[in-house]
Parts: C-alpha cells; structure tokens; sequence
C-alpha cells in the first residue's frame, strides 16, 4: 500500500535506523531533510550531493544526525566546520566498494519510477551506486515519483522489495538555465578541444561551462559517442546536430539539467543508465579505442599535478570519477586525458597554472596521469616531457600576465633542488 510521503509517515517505518542511504543529484527528495524527524536521532545520512543541485545538509545539531558526503555545498561546509560532517575525498571507485559492502546500510530511501508491467521500478537519473548495493539494505524504502523517468540499462527494483512506499508527485531538481550570451574563455578553450577530437572518438566530459561549449563547438563532428558518468543538457545538442553515433547508446550513470533533458530520456533506447561499477571501470573505459576524457581543473602547476577539489579558500569537492577517467583514456588505444582550465585569474587569483598547488595542496589526478592540458592559449601536450619541459610547457599557456612570474618561481624551485 502506497502512503503520502511526509514525516509522520516516514518516522513509522524509519525507527531504530542508524546507517541511511538517500538519493542525491536529480533524484533528490527535496523535503527529506525535515521529514527524518526524531526517528533519524544519532543516524548518519549518506548521500551524492551534487553541489550544483543539492544545497541542503542532512546533519541535524539537535538530533545529533551526522551527513557523510563526497561533495561539499555551502550548508555542508558549515556543518564540517561544526564537526557534524564526515567528508570522504574518495575516488568513485573506492566509493562504490564502500558502498557495496554487505551491512553497510540498514536503510535506504531512493526515489524511482513508478513500476512497469512487470513490476519493475526504474532508477531513473541516479543509477550510479544504488544498482550495486541495494540487495544488501535490508530496509528499502521506495519514493515513487510519477516524474521519475524510466531509463533502460539497469533493470531497476521489484516493488515487493520495497519495506514501504510512498507517493511523491514532485518535479526532479533542474540545473538553472544561464541567460544566452556565452563566455569567450570558455567559447575560446572549446574551440581548441574540438580540434584535438577526430570523429568516431569516444567521449566522457564533465559538466559545467566548457563542457557545454565543447558540445557546440563539436556540432560539425560525426559518428561520436558517449560513456560518462554524467549526462547534461549538452547531450540533446550533440544529438540534435547529427554528431554522435545513431547505433550506439549513450552510456550514462546519471542525468542532471532541463526537465527537456529527462523528458528525453525516459523509456529512451538511445541511452543506457549503468552502475559506478561498469561506467568507471577503467578496463571497460580503456577498452574503447579513442576515447577521451575532458575534465575541468581549478589549478593546475608547473609539474603538472592537477587540483580539482577546491579553490579560493574553498573545499568543494572529492576526486570522483576524474583519476578513473583519465586512467582508462591514457590507456585506450589513440585515447587521450586532457585537463581543460582557465589561465585567466579568478577574482580571488586562486584558479589557473600555478607554481606549485596551493595549501592544502590537494592534488586531484598526479602529473602522470594527463596527456595534455588546455587553457585558451593553446595546449600543452605534456605526456612524455620531462619535468623542465613540462614547466615550459605549461608557462607557454598561462595567463601572458603571469609567465614571467612563473618561469621566475621555476627557476626557484630548480636552485632549490626541486624543494
């Protein structure tokens, strides 16, 4: 029997709940925070919060509920200051066997469609780590939400696994639309990735500005395909301009954007919704000829060691899926791992090529691991250099304004025995 979902509801069937797993991204349940109530006192809450979407914390001060996340928002921030967050800096692989372990959660509330004719719930646009472990919760707590699509790939939930289900009629969480106008650093380093790109290559791309102008600027590019642990709003122009292969499915663990986006995907056999397990996998990934991973960084130095988890005084975010995907690119036959970043200065001068990774020095993908790097002055193709090499080569694509500086502070760490 499906009930309305709310906290009175919801607190009869969640009592005695230490460790909760929640959905996150897309298919986060909006309300939850304030309908885990006195049942959720002392449980952790577990989550994949996006901090493009999700801006709430599940910690409770009052009920002494902790939040274990992968990501940080600025309500998630404050509460690790507070101690009430544990932050876990954890590739997605490394999260997927956290996960997976038997006992690991004893309770799950995820959101998912309503059931088809067999029976069968779907996972809709989170299908990341859920598919991999949620055999193993004993108390499985299904969120129905007729606006859920129904993505093929993985084959979803039986309804009578459920412990409980309720009704949930709510739109998924949207990525805001930017006002037309584009950014020319963007617009400018897209132009030089879609140069590098043959047709026919593979592609896993992140999310945010440059990956949405590389998807224009890759409009002229034919039979492309896509395996990435994300999908945006860029897809439905790649596909749209004739770019990407017809005869393969666009492999995806999740979909963030427009309700466009999910309206497109629902009961889509253009697109295969798969587990962490099999889109990070680095042997599968490698096993794609040509394939490209095109990942932004927030810093990047001189021996070329890439940050992507937080700039300006900020921790934003654990490596994810980026070291899997650069890995299974450098090791694909023609495949290629390419770091795309400003070299213009942010407001606060924390972002771009830089002497060394700034405190606490967070080093998101080694120096080995990146074939090239691209700001809007070029490419630094930085695979087989050696360490001086390396440095010209980056100094030669940084910002004009701070190339004396940083051959200067090169020199420096050269005469300093590379201290």
């Amino acid at each position: 029997m499906m009930h309305e979902l709310n906290a009175q509801s919801l607190g009869a069937v969640l009592g005695g709940a230490r460790e909760i797993y929640v959905s996150g991204c897309s298919a986060e349940i909006a309300e939850l925070p304030g309908m885990l109530g006195e049942a959720s006192a002392g449980a952790t809450v577990t989550g994949i919060f996006s901090p493009i979407l999700n801006t709430q914390s599940y910690a409770d001060e009052g009920l002494g509920r902790r939040c274990r996340t992968y990501f940080l928002n600025r309500d998630l921030r404050r509460d690790l200051a507070a101690g009430r967050v544990d932050f876990c800096p954890w590739t997605y692989t490394q999260m997927s066997a956290w996960m997976g372990a038997p006992g690991r959660f004893d309770t799950a509330i995820v959101m998912v469609s309503p059931p088809d004719e067999e029976g069968r719930c779907s996972f809709g646009s989170q299908a990341d780590f859920l598919p991999d472990f949620y055999q193993h919760v004993p108390r499985l707590i299904g969120v129905i939400n007729p606006n859920m699509p129904r993505t093929l790939g993985e084959p979803g939930i039986e309804l009578d696994r459920f412990a409980a289900v309720f009704d949930y009629d709510r739109p998924l969480l949207e990525i805001p639309q930017k006002p037309d106008g584009g950014d020319p650093v963007s617009d400018t380093i897209a132009r030089v990735l879609a140069g590098m790109i043959p047709n026919g290559a593979t592609l896993q791309m992140g999310i945010g500005r440059v990956p949405q102008a590389v998807a224009t600027a890759l409009a002229g590019h034919r039979g492309l395909r896509v395996h990435s642990g994300l999908v945006d709003d860029s897809i439905l122009f790649l596909e749209q301009a004739g770019a990407l292969d017809r005869d393969a499915p666009i492999l995806s663990g999740v979909a963030m954007g427009s309700r466009a986006l999910y309206d497109h995907i629902h009961e889509s056999a253009r697109f295969a919704f798969c587990s962490t397990s099999y889109t990070h996998s680095q042997a599968v990934i490698a096993a794609n000829p040509r394939f490209f991973a095109i990942n932004a960084a927030i810093q990047v130095d001189l021996f070329g060691q890439i940050n992507s988890e937080g700039g300006d005084g900020r921790m934003l975010a654990s490596p994810g899926g980026l070291p899997e995907f650069l890995r299974g690119a450098r090791a694909s036959r023609s495949g290629m791992s390419i770091i795309a970043l400003r070299a213009e200065r942010g407001r606060k001068g924390g972002g771009g090529i830089v002497p060394r990774i700034c405190e606490p020095r967070l080093v998101t993908a080694p120096r080995y691991d990146v074939d090239a790097i691209v700001t809007e002055n070029g490419i630094a193709h930085v695979r087989d250099l050696s360490i001086d090499e390396r440095a010209e080569a980056l100094i030669a694509i940084a910002d004009p304004t701070e190339r004396s500086a940083l051959a200067e502070s090169w020199r420096n760490i050269r005469n300093a025995g590379l201290a």
